[in-house]
Formats: C-alpha cells, sequence, structure tokens
C-alpha cells in the first residue's frame, strides 16, 4: 500500500497542491491516509480541491471529510479514506 501513498503525495504535487507528508493511519479496518499541508503555502487550499484531485487519480475513490482539523500550528491536516466500491449498479433487464 506504500505505492498508493506515494502516488497521492506525488498527484497532489502535480495538480498544484504541495503536500508536505502522507501518513497511513494505523490499524484502522478501512484504508485512511493523513495528509498535512503547510498553512502558509495553503491559504487558498479547500478540501473540494483535494477531493477532485485525488479522485482525478485513478486510484479509487476518495472520501474526503468537508473541513481541515489542525494538530500542530503550522500544518493543516486532512484525513481521507479510500473506499472502493464493491457493489454494481443493478440495472433490470426487461424481457
Amino acid at each position: 500500500m506504500r505505492a498508493i501513498e506515494n502516488k497521492v503525495k506525488q498527484g497532489l504535487c502535480e495538480k498544484g497542491i504541495p503536500c508536505q507528508s502522507v501518513f497511513r493511519m494505523p490499524d484502522m479496518e478501512d484504508y485512511r491516509i493523513l495528509l498535512s499541508f503547510n498553512s502558509k503555502d495553503s491559504r487558498r487550499l479547500t478540501t473540494m480541491r483535494v477531493k477532485r484531485a485525488l479522485n482525478s487519480l485513478g486510484v479509487g475513490e476518495f472520501k474526503v471529510p468537508t473541513d481541515f482539523q489542525r494538530l500542530s500550528a503550522s500544518f493543516l491536516h486532512l484525513e481521507i479514506a479510500l473506499g472502493a466500491r464493491t457493489e454494481r449498479t443493478i440495472t433490470p433487464t426487461a424481457r
């Protein structure tokens, strides 16, 4: 799963969103990642922009909260979840 973390960091950087670190949350049932952004460089950053960038990477569907968290004075943090859709869409067939 380290490859996904690297792809997330590199993909955000390519989209113009500098990400300081990508950390996988340990012992979670679903795959959660903590992203940290420098608060000085990210004044115009929104969670919707991060969500659009992540979902355009082709890794899977990311669930992003609506607000950033502040775990320290210098960084904005965002805990995201990678949720793969396992159910298929059911289309009724008319016969």
